[in-house]
This record gives structure tokens, C-alpha cells and sequence, in this order.
């Protein structure tokens, strides 16, 4: 697994230690690192494809190959797992504090950061994990391409909404401009590519199948295939009933989308 730390990393480490704030850097770092780790050890077990994991100036990504194309299940685990991780980290600052090997000092710096971090990172807002765990509850009642431009929009509000509060409430400075900036960029990312996603979503349902839950759904021959499959919906293995009389299955769907088909009617011009 590579382990990538960021250039703008090494860069505000460097002003960090410059300006006398090298141990609040070590601590952040150390802090994220096992935190990533967290959800790089979930994804191992669970036989995600891991890319790699990066230590970014406002936090750290875990990189993997699946596209949602995975149970849910798996996916809360993974997601989970990373703030998990704060709770041994706390645990062994305590054990090392008790047994005089780091100063109390220390040790307070350490574990507010501990929190900070964990709880700034439950904030329901894309890509933190908080905004995941939104992402994944509407997928579980929502077609996925609806859930994922529902879960950009709540991630919106909120970053609006905390910004606001935390102009109004907290006092400037540059860490926290930086971070909502990071956020904000990511998330008009995010947005500008969601039609990419959703085509990555579907590919991976296309050729890495996962066999899951039955979901019976009834068309229509006029309808389009672009909306037949953006109801797809995750942790869902679809099966269609055409005009309550032929059976189609979702891979038959997806083929036919592929070739560039246009209405579910094409769909059967596969068999002539």
C-alpha cells in the first residue's frame, strides 16, 4: 500500500517548524495518518483494490478502485472505520502520559486535536466522512445518481451554514480558510463530475457484478434507457418487468446502454 504525502504538506510542515509549531504539525500528521489507516485496513479486509493513501495539508484520502459498486455494508464499515481510530489513539496518549513518556503538555495538545479532528470530520459535508455517511444513507432509499447529486447539495448547505457560524462565532484564521476553501473546490469538483461517477458506477456494476439483493422494477418499452438506469439503486442486484409481460435483467440493460441504445424496446433487438 503507498503511502503519498502531499507537497503543500511538506510545505506548511516546513512553515510549521519554521514559526515553532513543529510538535502541533507531528500531531496532526500523526493523528490523520492513523485515521486513513483506519479505513485502509477496513478496505484490505474487505478486498478493495487500494490505490493509495495521501496525507493532504487539510486532512488525508484513501484511494481505492471500487466505484461504488460494493454492499453498502462494506462500504459504512470502511467509512467507520477511520474515526474509529481516534478512540485507540486517545487511549494510547493516556498510557503514554501516565507513564511519563510525554509531558502534559503534550498530552492536552494532543488529545484537543484528537477531538477537533474527529469531530470536524463527522460534519455532514462531502468528502468528509460525515458527508459519506450521508451519501450512503440516501443511497439505501434513493436511486444512487439521485442520492449522490441530493448529498452534494446537503454538503453545500452545511459547509454554508458553518461557514457562517464559524465567521460569526470563531476567530479568523488562516487553517480554517484554507480547510472550507479545500472543501469548497472539492466539492464543485465533485459536482462538475457527476455524470463521470454515475458512468463509473455503472461499469463497475457491468463488468465486476456483485451479486445482492433482489429489486423488481416495471418499465415501460417507450422509456428511455438513461432513465431506466438512473434508478439504479446501490446494494440492489435490479431485475425489470417490460409492460408487465418480459423479464429483463439488469445486465441486459446495461449491455444495451453501453451500445448506445436508446429506449428499453431497443433492448430486445439483442435476441434477433
Amino acid at each position: 500500500m503507498l503511502i503519498s504525502i502531499h507537497p503543500l504538506t511538506w510545505l506548511m510542515g516546513a512553515v510549521a517548524a519554521a514559526v515553532g509549531m513543529f510538535a502541533e504539525a507531528l500531531c496532526l500528521l500523526t493523528i490523520v495518518l492513523v485515521h486513513e489507516l483506519g479505513h485502509a485496513a477496513a478496505a484490505k479486509i474487505y478486498g478493495w483494490r487500494i490505490v493509495k493513501v495521501e496525507l493532504l495539508p487539510f486532512g488525508g484520502k484513501l484511494e481505492t478502485s471500487e466505484h461504488s459498486g460494493r454492499p453498502l455494508i462494506e462500504e459504512w464499515v470502511v467509512v467507520l472505520s477511520g474515526p474509529f481510530m481516534h478512540i485507540p489513539l486517545a487511549a494510547a496518549a493516556l498510557c503514554l502520559f501516565h507513564a511519563g513518556i510525554i509531558e502534559q503538555a503534550v498530552y492536552s495538545l494532543f488529545f484537543q486535536l484528537n477531538v477537533l479532528i474527529f469531530l470536524f470530520n463527522l460534519l455532514p459535508v462531502l468528502p468528509l466522512d460525515g458527508g459519506k455517511m450521508i451519501l450512503l444513507f440516501l443511497s439505501f432509499i434513493r436511486p444512487y445518481y439521485y442520492a449522490y447529486r441530493l448529498a452534494i447539495h446537503i454538503s453545500f448547505f452545511w459547509l454554508v451554514c458553518l461557514l457562517g457560524a464559524a465567521v460569526c462565532f470563531l476567530p479568523f484564521y488562516l487553517q480554517l480558510l484554507l480547510t472550507v476553501s479545500y472543501i469548497t473546490v472539492q466539492l464543485l469538483r465533485m459536482w462538475k463530475e457527476k455524470e463521470y461517477m454515475f458512468i463509473r458506477f455503472l461499469t463497475s456494476r457491468f463488468y465486476e457484478p456483485v451479486q445482492l439483493r433482489m429489486l423488481c422494477l416495471h418499465l415501460d418499452r417507450r422509456q428511455t434507457l438513461l432513465a431506466t438506469v438512473r434508478r439504479f439503486r446501490r446494494n440492489r442486484t435490479h431485475f425489470f418487468i417490460v409492460d408487465g409481460e418480459e423479464d429483463v435483467t439488469e445486465n441486459q440493460i446495461l449491455n444495451s446502454f453501453f451500445q448506445g441504445k436508446q429506449s428499453v424496446g431497443e433492448v430486445f433487438k439483442n435476441d434477433d
